[in-house]
């Protein structure tokens, strides 16, 4: 893994973000006004169209909000020259373009050139691999991702975000495609990012994954309303019982070992 600063603050102040970024686009979400450190991670919570996606595009940089600042090191996004701000952060979405012919490792490397030209060929390389290898992928790495299952592209997309380096991820649903097995591979490497000082920000749809995931939480109500902080604070029963419009309930509330049931056949 390489060496990660120490100082990533990245702060949201008074967001606003609106469907599409259009003035008169849905509310998505207000006022908020929350700060992302090192060492931290955040899952980003809400029902379908609650802005979650759209977040983090925002602060990729990709989407101006609709009020409020983004500032990373203190520093309006917007301040931000493209190719500097790639290398602060890594955004994986949900979806993927292949359209040409490309194996997996050059896919990494891609984003390693990008970011690092100062790494000669033999070390993209070198880190491309090694990086598919940490993510149970070193079998495919001459493999046309094309070619590709779901779950097995999603783990090349994963070597990619991380093998840049950026102290702060963006992983929109990164467990969408992924078994069991490669989820535990997931939340193991997040924890490692994170005690080497970077950051991460998740949307996630299983509440039981999302509080293994994360240290922190962000929860949209689909009705431009958020709430956010500890995850203790957070993934409470109630608060997801509202958002989502149906049953949950928590067990071990009192313990590090928090797990959720949803009642998906008693719809609110």
């Amino acid at each position: 893994m390489m060496n990660l600063p120490t100082a990533l603050s990245l702060h949201l102040d008074k967001l606003a973000l609106r469907a599409g970024g259009r003035a008169d686009g849905r509310l998505l979400c207000r006022d908020l006004d929350l700060t992302v450190r090192a060492g931290e991670r955040w899952v980003v919570l809400g029902p379908n169209g609650a802005g979650k996606s759209t977040l983090l595009v925002a602060i990729a940089g990709l989407l101006e909000p609709n009020a409020g600042s983004i500032r990373l090191e203190n520093r309006p996004l917007h301040d931000w020259p493209a190719e500097t701000l790639a290398r602060q952060r890594a955004w994986c979405p949900q979806f993927w373009l292949d359209p040409f012919p490309v194996s997996a490792w050059e896919t990494v490397a891609c984003a390693l050139l990008a970011t690092h030209p100062e790494l000669d060929s033999d070390a993209v390389q070198g880190l491309a691999r090694s990086w598919l290898q940490r993510f149970d992928a070193a079998a495919l790495a001459d493999t046309d991702v094309r070619s590709l299952s779901g779950g097995e592209r999603q783990r090349v997309a994963l070597a990619t975000a991380f093998a840049q380096g950026a102290p702060l991820l963006l992983l929109d649903e990164p467990t969408a495609h992924l078994d069991w097995s490669h989820q535990a591979l997931l939340q193991e490497l997040l924890r490692e990012w994170s005690t080497q000082q970077g950051a991460a920000i998740i949307v996630v749809h299983d509440l039981n994954l999302a509080w293994s995931l994360s240290t922190h939480a962000l929860l949209l109500d689909g009705q431009g309303g958020a709430s956010w902080g500890r995850r203790e604070d957070i993934l409470q029963a109630e608060a997801l019982s509202t958002a989502f419009g149906i049953p949950v309930s928590a067990q071990n509330e009192d313990t590090e070992r928090r797990w959720f049931r949803v009642e998906l056949e008693k719809r609110k």
